[in-house]
Order: C-alpha cells, then sequence, then structure tokens
C-alpha cells in the first residue's frame, strides 16, 4: 500500500469512494476538482496495486488546520487505512508549521470518534443540529 498527494486525476475515484461511504463530506467530483487546486487544500490517498482506496483532506493556513474530509472504501474498512491516513496529514501538518488540527464528526460515528482519539485528538465543543439530518457535531482538536 501506498500513501501519496492527490492529483486531478484522481476525483473520479475520490467521488466514488465518497459515493459508498454516507458519512463523508460529499463533496462529488465538482467539489473535489475545486479542493484539489486549493493553495491550502491536501489531500492524501491510499492505493493498493494502484487502486484508489481511501482518502483524508486536510486545509492548513498560517499554522491552523482542519480536516475535512475522510473516507475508506467498505471493502478496505478496519485494516489500519483511516489511522495511516489520518496520521500522514498530522504528520505533514507539523511538518509544515502546523500548531493546531481540528474536526467535525457526527457524535453518532463512535467508530470515527475512536479512531480520532488514537490519533491524539480530543473533544474541545459540539456544534448543535450542524448535519443536514439536525445531529450534532462533536469538534474534536489536537495541538501539535
Amino acid at each position: 500500500m501506498n500513501i501519496r498527494r492527490a492529483t486531478a486525476l484522481d476525483v473520479s475515484e475520490l467521488a466514488r469512494i465518497e459515493r459508498l461511504q454516507p458519512q463523508s463530506a460529499q463533496w462529488g467530483e465538482k467539489g473535489w476538482k475545486t479542493e484539489i487546486i486549493q493553495a491550502a487544500s491536501y489531500v492524501f490517498c491510499m492505493e493498493e496495486d494502484k487502486k484508489l482506496i481511501g482518502f483524508a483532506a486536510l486545509r492548513l493556513a498560517a499554522g491552523f488546520g482542519e480536516i475535512l474530509n475522510v473516507a475508506v472504501h467498505p471493502d478496505y474498512c478496519r485494516r489500519g487505512i483511516g489511522f495511516q491516513l489520518l496520521s500522514r496529514l498530522v504528520q505533514y501538518a507539523r511538518s509544515q508549521g502546523g500548531e493546531e488540527l481540528t474536526l467535525e464528526v457526527n457524535i453518532y460515528n463512535r467508530a470515527a470518534i475512536s479512531l480520532y482519539s488514537k490519533i491524539g485528538f480530543s473533544e474541545i465543543g459540539r456544534r448543535e443540529k450542524f448535519y443536514h439530518n439536525k445531529e450534532d457535531a462533536l469538534i474534536m482538536g489536537i495541538t501539535l
């Protein structure tokens, strides 16, 4: 398996994985095309045998970063891929002078909360009725 920066050539595969994981941000191809070209955007993807199987997206500016979108293809879940991708984002943010990262996660997404906690994130707040289904978001952060 290989982790690398995503490129514009990956947009359709990023959107495909996203569609398979409803808890992801659901940017679609148009959103990915926009995100990939942002100067402060860093999207890493995991490949196995040249097949994209997961991604994690970060925006980082002025020492502060936000993890925006993370998903792993359902056939590859529970294999540590999310952990590896998030660890790479944290490492990358630190290498770029990042001081703090945050993210939002549905309060009912226990698997994701557990994963983020293993990386070192902890709860720093909540956003009430944040998601389209009116569920709250847990805000988590990590100091680098």
